[in-house]
């Protein structure tokens, strides 16, 4: 291996994908001007948001915006303060983000399924003052009550609420409700002339937004305007090339079926806008019909998604012809090739943190279109030639005018057969599956530092060695979308390198790409041997019938030093009832060594989550300490205590 790959391995990657080792510098603007005003500027009458078939501009969205902001600072709202939305994908969240930071406010991203005490958490320790809610999520007014009540022992002064549907072909007439401005009248009443308000990109907090509290106390990931805006640029820079992105951008649709109010919806939703894209919004992130009905009829190129979504889909929908974006949890082997065999869809996993906006990693085209060309050499070679041709002016000019003229629609329903084509032809077959990478979370986005540290000695592992010899170990990152820190603490959450330690433990191969091979808390000890839960669920996903599966390890009262690991197991809803535990531990004796062989399973109709939807093994390894004598109860729960305060 070259010199200047032993650091850096991802770079091979940039080289043969015709990417450049640095995006740097980033631009120092403010939120709203970069991912809204420019693209509403360059594209005023193209398609922004789509809602219920309520269809709306980028000049539209844009007056909304202005519109908004201006009547939040009308209503006492001014720089530094903290403004809360709790609100579902939604056109009204989109011009909420914007509006807030544009006036120099600090955008609280709320979830619709917090509890009233989390509510009342997030509003005391941030003083917010103002809540823009949505009515109703599952159940009549159960946002709004929510809302209402953590309001009465809080600080907060002013509740803006909306129906989600407000924005659609049919909105619903308002009701009196007192106590509350309604989101939409407040657009009616306001000009779009909100006040100019002096932003220093690096300083001032754009989002905050609280980690889902899978391991502890939600904490407050403060980001800056600059942190956002360099997480956009780097993120896209470091999929394709700008000649590929300039091309396509303001006539590409995307859905977006994913939670906004998380930090993997909200990034993809304003990385989508900066580039002119369409973005198709599903509201409820369980609609999969909702999001084969917009597939149907806008023929979007891309989509992002969790794996449960997508394994839903795989069961409903078939020849979308999607390039699709997993993240936010680990995606199975088998999730991936089922979503593409039934839906004719190339599919690619990255990975991120909420302290980087969120994302980290991407996944390199190269290597997805590996089963196309054979290898990673002839990929690159096509990418470059691709790239060159893309250079040359009267080509770009050319295609340009082109694709203006065939417009969306068609642009749109003729990419999804080519991947249809490709999907069919070539991913899914036996040659084809041969040579493609799954488990990968892709490579490190440009500008993105990566070290890995040893999980025992925490001492730097040298990234020559993690490659040449396969080691694993904590996976800790920096980058100039990091963010500020927790709140309220400028400069916190990270080492003394500027580094944040992610909690994952990887290996990196020779090209650079990233494989998690589990958590550094989730590593169980079973009588000296290691072993990671996350290959046992990664093997039983792929047991008929499993929808949802978690595997942890508890302390073995009768072995100190030494855990029990469990299976739990939601099956899918024609196998309730009927799956067997001898036959799991069956599976798993003829897989995996007998110390890593768990010693129980048990069925569940569901799982404990947090707010962003991961499943809380926490919880569950809490219950079975619960389950133990009174003595080793006390001695855990005094341990688990513990950590929870550091």
């Amino acid at each position: 291996m070259e010199n200047k790959y032993l650091k850096k391995p991802w770079i091979r990657l940039y080289e043969t994908l015709a990417l450049p080792d640095t995006l740097e510098p980033y631009p120092e603007m403010s939120y709203t001007e970069y991912h809204l005003d420019e693209p509403a500027r360059k594209y005023p009458n193209s398609l922004a948001l789509v809602q219920f078939d309520y269809e709306m501009t980028y000049k539209e969205l844009k007056e909304h915006v202005d519109r908004f902001a201006t009547a939040l600072t009308d209503l006492g709202v001014k720089k530094g303060d903290v403004v809360a939305t709790v609100l579902q994908t939604s056109i009204q969240l989109a011009i909420a983000d914007m509006a807030i930071p544009k006036i120099g406010a600090i955008h609280l991203l709320g979830s619709i399924i917090d509890s009233v005490d989390g509510l009342i958490d997030k509003c005391t320790r941030t003083e917010c003052q103002v809540v823009i809610a949505c009515h109703t999520n599952v159940k009549e007014r159960d946002v709004i009550e929510k809302v209402k009540e953590a309001a009465n022992t809080t600080g907060v002064e002013k509740i803006i609420i909306t129906h989600t549907k407000d924005y659609s072909s049919n909105p619903p007439e308002h009701k009196e409700e007192e106590g509350v401005i309604w989101f939409t009248d407040l657009i009616k009443k306001y000009p779009p002339n909100p006040p100019k308000v002096d932003i220093d990109p690096k300083r001032d907090i754009a989002v905050l937004s609280f980690t889902g509290g899978a391991t502890g106390t939600p904490k407050g990931v403060m980001l800056s305007h600059y942190n956002l805006v360099s997480h956009t640029t780097s993120f896209f820079g470091s999929l394709f090339p700008s000649s590929v992105t300039d091309l396509f951008e303001g006539v590409i649709r995307a859905l977006m079926p994913l939670p906004q109010f998380q930090m993997y919806g909200h990034g993809m939703t304003i990385l989508m806008l900066r580039h002119g894209y369409a973005l198709l919004l599903v509201t409820d992130p369980r609609d999969m019909e909702e999001f084969v009905r917009l597939a149907r009829k806008y023929h979007p190129l891309f989509t992002v998604g969790a794996p449960t979504q997508y394994m839903k889909l795989a069961k409903k929908a078939e020849d979308l012809g999607l390039l699709a974006l997993s993240g936010s949890m680990p995606l199975a082997p088998t999730t991936q090739m089922r979503f593409e065999e039934k839906t004719g869809s190339i599919m690619m996993e990255g990975y991120g943190l909420a302290e980087f906006s969120p994302g980290t990693h991407v996944p390199s085209m190269v290597s997805v279109f590996v089963p196309l060309f054979g290898n990673e050499a002839n990929a690159g070679e096509a990418f470059h030639l691709f790239n060159n041709f893309l250079k040359t002016i009267d080509i770009s000019s050319l295609i340009e005018k082109i694709l203006n003229m065939a417009g969306p629609d068609d642009i749109g329903l003729l990419l999804n057969k080519i991947i249809m084509f490709i999907s069919k032809n070539t991913l899914v077959t036996p040659s084809g599956r041969e040579k493609e990478i799954m488990g990968s979370i892709g490579v490190p986005c440009v500008d993105a530092d990566i070290k890995i540290i040893d999980v025992v000695t925490e001492d730097e592992i040298p990234m020559d060695k993690v490659v040449k010899e396969g080691l694993t170990g904590e996976m800790c990152i920096k980058a100039p979308w990091r963010m500020v820190g927790y709140w309220p603490d400028v400069g916190s959450g990270t080492d003394e390198g500027g580094y944040v330690h992610t909690g994952d433990v990887v290996t990196i191969d020779e090209w650079g790409r990233t494989y998690i091979i589990d958590r550094v808390k989730e590593m169980v000890n079973v009588s000296g041997y290691k072993v990671y839960p996350k290959e046992i669920d990664d093997l039983l996903c792929d047991y008929p019938g499993v929808e949802e599966v978690a595997v942890i390890g508890y302390p073995d009262p009768g072995r100190p030093g030494s855990d029990i690991l469990k299976v739990f197991i939601v099956t899918t809803p024609d196998r309730r009832g009927k799956m067997k535990k001898e036959d799991l531990i069956d599976y798993l004796r003829s897989r995996i060594p007998p110390y890593a062989v768990p010693k129980d399973v048990e069925f569940r109709d569901e799982f404990p989550k947090t707010s962003t939807n991961k499943i809380l093994k926490k919880r569950l390894r809490e219950e079975e300490i619960k389950k133990m004598s009174s003595y080793y109860t006390h001695y855990s729960y005094y341990s688990i205590d513990k950590e929870r305060k550091k």
